[in-house]
């Protein structure tokens, strides 16, 4: 059998599970079970409508009966550690649960946790770095949303291009917090602060660690900055090449990215309601959305603003690094379920 875990149900978790369970016999996956921790009466409806997507809720054993009280059927968790070949960590707690529980079970099984668990493994993103998944290693850090779209932006208008990337610096404009989040919510703009001497935020040292270990060594500098909008992620870039640029040959780069996405569009509530309305679930899957129309170039260097679709840009790496496990052959094959889900522009 062929079966996947994932644990959480917050932001990553939910979309992932219902992404992986829909689209199970098209990917080749037995079964997909999702851990929640806690029986909350006002989340009955997700775990309803998890369930009719056809996964499989599981629990601790101290839970399961406050569970069968909602009216579910789950099953011990314990047993899905077992019987799942691959475990995708959804939650804030990927590494104390590797050291608690992942790290006991088989090690020919493949881990996951998501982009704030720095050091769980090597990073990994979808169409940035396959070669990783051909490792010898079994556990995996899935890339956070700003560090799929920077490192996008740098592979397409610079590594592939074959350009001589000088120096690239960006500002992460962050969402306050998700659409489905009360709490941490910003009223004001709130500046991140300076805490890495050489690469300022943690988003330009992820980027960097992910393309150091393809061998690539790049200089990145990233700041962040907080805004009152639930939206979406803005990122400005300015990448500065050795020998100058055309922006006739930028465009023609954007068009034939793979994970890139354009758009004429200025204001990211426009393009969240594009995604609300013809994305999975509401979610853009793609890396980025370069706004075209501002995109600059003077002399060497490259201006231009991004859209981050933070909710949904890193769920099929998840899902190819589960798919590559059991399908090492075919693994892209199947993946291409997912292109109704990609567009070129929005």
């Amino acid at each position: 059998m062929k079966n996947v875990l994932v644990v959480g149900t917050g932001t990553i978790g939910e979309p992932l599970i219902g992404l992986l369970a829909q689209h199970k016999e098209a990917l080749g996956i037995d079964n997909v079970y999702f851990f929640k921790r806690t029986p909350l009466s006002d989340e009955k409806g997700k775990v309803e409508a998890l369930i009719r997507k056809g996964s499989k809720l599981v629990s601790t054993s101290d839970a399961l009966d406050e569970f069968k009280n909602l009216g579910f059927e789950p099953e011990n968790v314990e047993n899905s550690y077992e019987d799942c070949q691959v475990i995708i960590d959804c939650t804030p707690s990927g590494n104390d649960n590797w050291g608690n529980i992942y790290s006991k079970l088989d090690s020919k099984k493949r881990f996951m946790a998501q982009g704030s668990e720095h050091g769980f493994g090597p990073f990994f993103a979808w169409g940035i770095n396959n070669e990783q998944l051909n490792s010898d290693g079994n556990k995996y850090l899935i890339a956070s949303c700003n560090t799929h779209n920077i490192a996008s932006i740098v592979k397409s208008f610079a590594l592939d291009s074959d350009r001589d990337l000088l120096d690239g610096r960006f500002v992460c404009l962050r969402r306050a917090n998700d659409v489905s989040q009360n709490d941490s919510f910003a009223p004001s703009p709130t500046i991140t602060k300076h805490d890495n001497q050489e690469f300022g935020t943690h988003h330009a040292r992820d980027v960097y660690e992910l393309f150091k270990q393809e061998g690539i060594e790049l200089n990145l500098f990233s700041s962040a900055i907080k805004l009152p909008t639930q939206y979406m992620h803005t990122l400005w870039f300015n990448l500065a090449f050795k020998d100058s640029v055309e922006l006739s040959s930028v465009k023609s780069d954007l068009e034939n990215s793979e994970y890139l996405m354009s758009t004429e569009k200025l204001s990211s509530n426009k393009v969240f309601s594009f995604g609300r309305d013809h994305g999975y679930h509401g979610r853009l899957l793609s890396h980025g959305i370069i706004a075209i129309d501002s995109l600059h170039v003077k002399d060497n260097n490259l201006t231009g603003y991004c859209f981050t679709p933070q909710d949904g840009n890193a769920l099929l790496s998840s899902v190819a690094a589960s798919v590559n496990y059991f399908y090492e052959d075919s693994w892209k094959e199947k993946m291409e379920v997912f292109n109704q889900y990609l567009f070129k522009q929005i």
